[in-house]
């Protein structure tokens, strides 16, 4: 019995020099039968028993074949889809420019009775939004603060600085033990 190989010129998905073409018809069969593929129903499919058919699929390299068409693919996809996100990144663009140039060429010519403020305000917010969220950009910000407005973060690390060596090991070791307690008290905490 001849072992058959893949030509690393041919890529493994198409018929390889020497394959028949009622084996390679076969292979066709099951690749086809997509990501939910099985030898079972290749089997069916091709009306052969489920023995003979694991026989043509270990000989003819079916798995290896199938992976290398179904990762082919899926970088198929991959490039038609990042080429889709490309259009249509370009058309926000298209549009929100002439959002943006409504929004100019209204301001000077606000009036009350074509559009109200808060109209022309949440208009401008929009458009703006967008632009942040088409540019990447962040659209919010979260600030922490404290009494008065005092950033906490800046306060704790000022206090844990003041501290001594020792003074900082009994903190932590404190910060540990809370931590420790709120995690019992969630109950079946699994960190992996």
């Amino acid at each position: 019995m001849t072992t058959f190989q893949l030509d690393p010129t041919v890529p493994p998905w198409d018929r390889q020099p020497g394959e028949s073409a009622k084996k390679y018809g076969q292979f066709v069969t099951y690749r086809d039968l997509g990501l939910v593929r099985t030898l079972t129903k290749a089997a069916e499919r091709l009306t052969l028993s489920y023995g003979h058919t694991r026989n043509l699929a270990t000989t003819h390299l079916w798995q290896q074949r199938v992976a290398a068409w179904d990762a082919h693919n899926t970088q198929q996809y991959q490039a038609m889809l990042e080429q889709e996100r490309r259009r249509a990144a370009e058309s926000d663009a298209t549009i929100l420019r002439a959002m943006t140039g409504l929004v100019g060429q209204a301001l000077p010519n606000m009036r009350p009775d074509k559009m109200t403020w808060a109209e022309f305000t949440r208009l401008a917010e929009t458009t703006m939004r967008l632009r942040r969220q088409l540019f990447g950009d962040p659209t919010s910000t979260i600030a922490i603060t404290g009494p008065g407005g005092a950033d906490p973060m800046a306060a704790l690390v000022t206090r844990f600085a003041e501290l001594t060596p020792e003074q900082r090991r009994v903190e932590l070791a404190a910060l540990a033990d809370q931590v420790a307690r709120r995690i019992e008290a969630v109950g079946d905490f699994d960190d992996e």
